[in-house]
């Protein structure tokens, strides 16, 4: 029996759903899958593994950064098989493509690579009115992850041959741009001074600080939270706001603009579904 270590991000759960699915390819395989979600506990180091697997969702068309910084400290991985999976709502950008070459570059021998959609919870593009890939991962894609788990395994134990796919595609310029004004050095020296809470509507739930994948968010005196320089601009703390207490940089017209471009440019493309929604007080309810 082989030992894989699976560590994902997953906020909403999509994520989520194909870790397990990839995880029931592998266990029917035989293998034993120890999961970890990055959202709410510290991953263990691959060592005493025999492979390992890491899952994200595309963020800015980029990887998280604590996605990036568990990528960064893994010691050398000296041949250890990995595989990696990435989800998006609309466009991957160049995420799958650094966490492979990441993994590559510590070492470690590729053997699968899968991405799908996922719900692109994403608070700019719900206060728009949009919801990307809303029902993704749909059963086929699910399905399709447990098959990419069985194959893995087959990979793994010499039954099947590995050939690599390609890279994803090129971005193209203006996500280029967008990716570059959603850097770490902006967030944690500009835009993580901007994050504000109305205390009139603030209702002190903890909700914000609860829901922080990175435990970013303390309480004041009063139970209101204030922001750290350990965020990931995921905005699941205005994105799950009861009260609607807190604003961001994502109101600034400049970003504004951008998603403007980004809802049009996706609204013109039919492989990417979507519907209309209103999100209001922490829930987005679909319309019609």
């Amino acid at each position: 029996m082989k030992r894989c270590l699976l560590v994902y991000l997953s906020l909403r759960g999509t994520t989520e759903k194909t870790a397990e699915a990839i995880a029931a390819g592998l266990r029917s395989a035989g293998h034993r899958v120890d999961l970890c979600n990055m959202a709410h506990e510290r991953p263990p180091g691959p060592e005493g593994y025999d492979l390992l697997g890491i899952g994200s969702p595309a963020h800015y068309f980029r990887l998280p950064f604590n996605i990036s910084d568990f990528l960064r400290v893994l010691k050398p991985l000296d041949g250890l098989p990995f595989f990696s999976f990435m989800l998006y709502g609309s466009y991957p950008g160049e995420a799958g493509n650094l966490l492979r070459k990441a993994l590559s570059g510590k070492g470690g021998r590729e053997v699968g690579y899968f991405h799908c959609r996922g719900a692109d919870y994403y608070q700019g593009y719900l206060q728009e009115g949009y919801l990307f890939s809303p029902d993704n991962p749909v059963p086929e894609e699910l399905a399709a992850a447990e098959r990419f788990g069985r194959k893995t395994a087959a990979v793994l134990s010499g039954a099947e041959a590995y050939t690599p796919p390609p890279p994803d595609p090129p971005m193209e310029l203006i996500f280029r741009i967008e990716r570059s004004l959603a850097s770490r050095g902006l967030v944690q020296t500009f835009y993580i001074r901007l994050f504000r809470v109305d205390r009139a509507r603030c209702e002190a739930c903890g909700k914000c600080m609860s829901g922080c994948p990175t435990g970013n968010i303390s309480a004041d005196g009063e139970g209101r939270p204030v922001w750290g320089k350990d965020c990931l601009l995921c905005l699941y703390c205005q994105m799950q706001c009861p009260g609607e207490a807190i604003s961001t940089p994502i109101n600034w017209r400049v970003f504004r603009t951008i998603l403007g471009y980004n809802i049009a440019h996706s609204l013109g493309d039919p492989s990417v579904e979507y519907v209309r929604v209103s999100h209001r007080r922490g829930e987005t309810r679909r319309e019609g």
